[in-house]
């Protein structure tokens, strides 16, 4: 059986942002608490994507793609924003979990009428299972506690913007090569943070957060930056490689490796909050059982 072309580097991708979103949950609740200033520095690391201008790999591309280029990388920021919103308030499995299910709903419809991507039975059918595995590990969780709503709210812009981003990354890849667009979707990154800072609430809050920020928080922080830039960059790999739903669909897989490290973590950090009943565990089990079988449809052709 031939694996699709995307399928290695999407799920390497979600080990690595599984991981990194955990160490983002501890970050925001032990060194840099406010989100918005989390989600600038994280966006204004992607300048970094200048050391691929030596290479002689950056070419300016037309117009639309240049636009695309550059609101996707916007969009991605303000996905994070919203993303560390929740993560700061609610269990990483449950806001991780809760976004992720909706990715690729708005994917699918986007590349669906954007992009004139369409899938085959078996990838529609590991689709949805992908999507119910993801939804029973965060629904057997949300629905018995409070603020569901407000959650629910943080998840739909996140995953809606996540889902802007994706696709018209996509749209950038179909058309450019793979250095080139990841280039100037980076500077559309830069360009989303500075967008917050230039508002004078905003910079005073990110100011304040960083002075009150411990002196040692920037190394865990570049260290888990360089975690989830690695995982960004796999999964916009990935998402050159094949569909944007399927590489979002697939973010399941992040449940079983979230499930797996919280389970190994929350004893040595307790800012992680997972909730580890048996009933939990035995719950999680079946959803990822579920994922997997969705990931056996996929690589059906």
């Amino acid at each position: 059986m031939d694996l699709p072309a995307f399928l290695t580097p999407a799920l390497v991708a979600y080990l690595f942002l599984a991981l990194a979103g955990l160490i983002d949950k501890v970050l925001l609740q032990t060194s840099i608490v406010s989100p918005r200033a989390y989600a600038f520095y994280v966006g204004i690391l992607s300048v970094a994507a200048v050391v691929l201008l030596p290479f002689g790999v950056v070419n300016i591309p037309d117009r639309r793609i240049l636009f695309a280029a550059l609101v996707s990388g916007v969009a991605g920021v303000y996905a994070l924003w919203s993303f560390y919103n929740a993560l700061k308030e609610y269990e990483a499995s449950r806001v991780i979990t809760s976004t992720g299910a909706l990715i690729p709903v708005f994917t699918l419809v986007l590349s669906v009428i954007f992009l004139n991507e369409f899938l085959g039975f078996f990838q529609l059918l590991g689709f949805f299972i992908l999507l119910l595995g993801g939804a029973a590990v965060s629904l057997r969780e949300n629905v018995r506690k409070t603020f569901t709503f407000e959650l629910f709210n943080h998840a739909a812009v996140a995953a809606a913007l996540f889902a802007v981003s994706f696709s018209l990354m996509r749209f950038v890849f179909l058309a450019e090569p793979f250095l080139n667009g990841l280039f100037w979707t980076r500077i559309g990154s830069v360009l989303g943070a500075l967008t917050i800072i230039v508002i004078p609430e905003n910079f005073r809050r990110i100011y304040w957060a960083t002075k009150k920020a411990p002196k040692t928080a920037p190394a865990p922080f570049l260290f888990n930056q360089g975690l989830g830039g690695l995982g960004g960059l796999l999964q916009n790999y990935a998402i050159s490689l094949g569909s944007a739903a399927l590489v979002g669909a697939i973010q399941g897989v992040q449940y079983a490796f979230l499930f797996v490290l919280s389970l190994t973590l929350v004893r040595y950090f307790p800012q992680l909050k997972e909730v580890t009943t048996l009933r939990q565990k035995v719950g999680k089990a079946l959803a990822i059982v579920a994922i997997g079988f969705g990931l056996y449809f996929m690589t059906i052709r």
